[in-house]
Order: structure tokens, then C-alpha cells, then sequence
């Protein structure tokens, strides 16, 4: 019996050798550390069962070692399909078929090695993909390899720690491009002379900023005309009804514009269905055919609109940009824009839009020091060097009648607001001590 940890000259990756009982059995490792480790496992393993007298069963054979392709397909059908969204698997699919495949698909899981995955992400950088988009690719062959490690089948995963591997890859700028208040008012008045069916929607884009697909996927019943607003709870992505992009449902405001837009597009709608003598659809946004609306129809209605208006060419998803933007411009406090946007945290508002939120605001540190000096000039003379009278001189100043009455809340535990100095709570009742506090200056003495 032996268990031997070898490297074969000229080739890559350490090699587990197990000799037991006339049997010979190897298994590849592209780390050393993980070979010895594994090897130290095996040999325990080999010495338990001859202790016992039970048989030893080693793992998968090299032999029956499944190729990259064919665990990632059984991957994506056995897990993906049932745990993720839709438009997640189909991303999936496209970057394996696209990028993965190509260059890893034929080999097995074990000879898939860290530096084969350093070398793709150099390729993919040298032709100018996007590091967004490399993580992307990636994320895939992370995850498959996490649940290859956890079935036994493999022992290390090449795709580990991504962020060292994609960390000199070009990082995409994130301009963004949002319509000025001129522009969206000439592409709202283009769209409702020539394209009258789009006008609700694009409205709504600009009042509201909901994405695309929750915009296509929204549904009359989401809709609460008596309290001004909309809850966002369905979306539509590869024509595929899903939840939001955050698995949230977020409550958005309605303008008193976008209400009787919407008001009045339900009462038509309404009438039609009558009239026809159809069901009234759910869907708030209709094709002309009075289907529910489609990315590929409102894209293109939305690129006429903005060659008809004479305005420059943007994503449609920049109409999101210009609800933020706008919001800005009227000072709206940043948590309450992330809100309406619906973003799953408030550093990704400030990361996408800090930079519209331009200003010097030094003066507000100065305001300080200047309602400091309002409120109290005489704090800028030393105590030390002010003149300290004596209480039992003859003709000393009687204290002030605000002086005893500072002194009496001190004494039964009150608190007032002197600027910039700390008061200790003291009296019956009050813990001690509450808070670690410094005494006050020494101009408090006279008191």
C-alpha cells in the first residue's frame, strides 16, 4: 500500500498515485498544497479500513471524469432552471454557448486549471470586453464548480477569489446620459402627436423611473388612483413574466399628471372593451393590436420619438436616469430617491448619480462658526484670562436671574443647551454615571 504525491516532468499539475491491493488508481491536482492534503486523507482512510477489515471505496475514478460541457448543461437543467429567474439561466446559457464552450467546453473538469481561466480573461480584455462583463462570463463557471466541489467530484475551484483574476481588466465607465427638463418636455409633446399609444408610458417613465420590463409587466391592479401611487410587483424580461429586479415590491408616487393620464387611459380602454365586447385587458400599456407592449415596440417607438422631437439618441433606460436627475435638481433627499428607484441599497444611488449633485458646500462648515458667534460671542475669550470676580467682596454682581436659574437645572438633574459645552446630568434619579463626560470650562466657576 502507498500513496505517493508526484509531479510528471514537462507537465503541469500534481498527481495523487494510490497503490492498494494490487489496484493503482491516480487522481490530478493543479495545487500542490491541495494534492498533499488529499493524500493525507486517502492514506488515513487506507489505515481505518484495514484496522476495521472493511473494503476501501475510493471516489470517482479519472475515467469516469464528466467535460465541462456536460456538467454545466446537467448544472444549468437540474439547478439552475429550478432556482433562478428565467432571464438569469437564459444568460447563462448565451455566455456558455458564446465564451465558455469554445475554449473550456471539451476538456474535463480536472484539467481545467486557475491559469487556463487567467489566460481567457486576458484574451477577453485584449478584445475589449468590459470588466463587468468578464464577471459575467464568469460567474457561471464559479458557481458550477462550487456545486462540482460539494458533489466530491473535483477538490479545487480554478475560478476562486475572481476578483484577483479580473483585476487589470478595464472597468466601463458609468456615464450616464439623462434628458434635460426641455428635452423631456419636447419628447413627451412629439410622442403625443404622433404617437399617441406611447404617450401614457413614456409619461410614466419620466414620473415615475421604473424600469422597462416593470413598466411593460405593470398591471391596472397595481395601480391605487385613491392614494396617488403605484406598488411595482411584476416585470417582463425576454417576454418572460418574473418578479423585480430586487425580489422587492416598492411603492412608487404618482404625480397629479401621470394620475389623469392614467385615469383617462383606463376609462378609454374601458369603453373599447365595452364597445368590442372583450374583457378588459390587465395590462396597463397596449400594442396598437391591443396586446400587452413588447421591448421591440417600444424601442422603436421611442427612437422615432427622439428623430421626430430633433433630440439627441439615448437608451430608453436613460428615461430612468432623468427621473433621478431631475429629482436632484429639486434638492429631493437621496433616501427618498432611492426609494422610488428601487434600489437594494443607497450606496448604488450615490455611486450612479453623486456626480450630478454638484455645488461648493464649504459655506455650510462656516455657517457653523458663524451661528456660533451669533449665539455666543463671548465664548471666544479665554476663560483663563477673563477677570474672576469674587462672590465675597463687598459689592460683588448679584447673579442674574438666568444665571439661577442654570444653576437650579443643573442641580435637579435638568439639561440646557449651552453651544459647544457638554453638561453633566446630575441629581436624585439620574444613574451615574450616564455618559463619560468632561467638566466644564473655568469660567463656570463664578456661577
Amino acid at each position: 500500500m502507498g500513496v505517493k504525491v508526484t509531479q510528471r516532468t514537462g507537465k503541469s499539475g500534481w498527481w495523487v498515485s494510490i497503490i492498494h491491493n494490487n489496484s493503482r488508481k491516480r487522481k490530478r491536482f493543479s495545487d500542490k498544497k491541495v494534492a498533499l492534503e488529499f493524500a493525507k486523507k486517502i492514506e488515513a482512510k487506507i489505515r481505518w479500513a484495514e484496522a476495521n477489515g472493511s473494503p476501501v471505496v475510493f471516489s470517482q475514478p479519472e475515467q469516469n471524469m464528466p467535460t465541462l460541457k456536460g456538467y454545466m448543461e446537467n448544472w444549468l437543467s437540474a439547478y439552475v432552471d429550478n432556482n433562478c429567474k428565467f432571464s438569469t439561466a437564459s444568460g447563462y446559457r448565451q455566455v456558455c454557448k458564446k465564451h465558455l464552450y469554445p475554449a473550456l467546453g471539451a476538456r474535463t473538469l480536472d484539467h481545467v486549471t486557475r491559469k487556463d481561466v487567467k489566460d481567457l480573461v486576458a484574451t477577453w480584455n485584449s478584445q475589449g470586453l468590459k470588466k463587468r462583463t468578464i464577471l459575467n462570463i464568469l460567474t457561471p463557471l464559479r458557481e458550477m464548480f462550487n456545486h462540482a466541489i460539494d458533489d466530491g467530484t473535483v477538490t479545487a475551484n480554478p475560478v476562486s477569489k475572481v476578483g484577483m483574476i479580473v483585476k487589470g481588466c478595464k472597468a466601463s465607465s458609468a456615464h450616464i446620459e439623462p434628458l434635460t427638463a426641455i428635452e423631456v418636455k419636447a419628447l413627451l409633446a412629439t410622442t403625443k402627436e404622433r404617437y399617441s399609444f406611447l404617450y401614457p408610458l413614456f409619461l410614466c417613465a419620466v414620473r415615475t423611473g421604473m424600469r422597462e420590463g416593470e413598466l411593460i409587466g405593470l398591471q391596472w391592479e397595481d395601480i391605487d388612483f385613491l392614494g396617488s401611487f403605484i406598488e411595482v410587483r411584476h416585470n417582463v424580461v425576454r417576454r418572460q413574466e418574473t418578479s423585480t429586479k430586487t425580489n422587492r415590491i416598492r411603492r412608487v408616487d404618482l404625480s397629479p399628471q401621470l394620475q389623469a393620464e392614467l385615469l383617462k387611459l383606463k376609462e378609454n380602454l374601458q369603453l373599447e372593451s365595452s364597445m368590442k365586447g372583450y374583457a378588459f385587458p390587465k395590462w396597463v400599456f397596449l400594442t396598437p393590436h391591443g396586446n400587452r407592449m413588447t421591448n421591440e415596440v417600444l424601442r422603436k417607438g421611442f427612437y422615432a420619438c427622439l428623430e421626430a422631437a430633433g433630440l439627441r439618441r439615448v437608451r430608453f433606460h436613460d428615461l430612468r436616469h432623468t427621473f433621478a436627475s431631475l429629482l436632484i435638481q429639486q434638492n429631493a433627499n437621496v433616501k427618498y430617491i432611492q426609494q422610488q428607484l428601487g434600489h437594494s441599497s443607497i450606496n448604488i444611488t450615490l455611486d450612479v448619480y453623486s456626480h450630478l449633485f454638484e455645488g461648493d458646500h464649504r459655506h455650510q462648515v462656516q455657517r457653523l462658526d458663524d451661528e456660533l458667534l451669533e449665539t455666543s460671542p463671548r465664548r471666544l475669550t479665554n476663560p483663563e484670562n477673563a477677570p474672576q470676580p469674587d462672590p465675597h467682596r463687598e459689592g460683588a454682581q448679584t447673579p442674574t436671574n438666568e444665571t439661577i436659574e442654570f444653576k437650579a437645572n443643573i442641580r435637579h438633574g435638568g439639561v440646557t443647551e449651552w453651544p459647544n459645552v457638554p453638561v453633566l446630568k446630575t441629581g436624585d434619579g439620574v444613574t451615574h454615571p450616564r455618559v463619560q463626560i468632561s467638566p466644564p470650562p473655568p469660567y463656570f466657576n463664578r456661577l
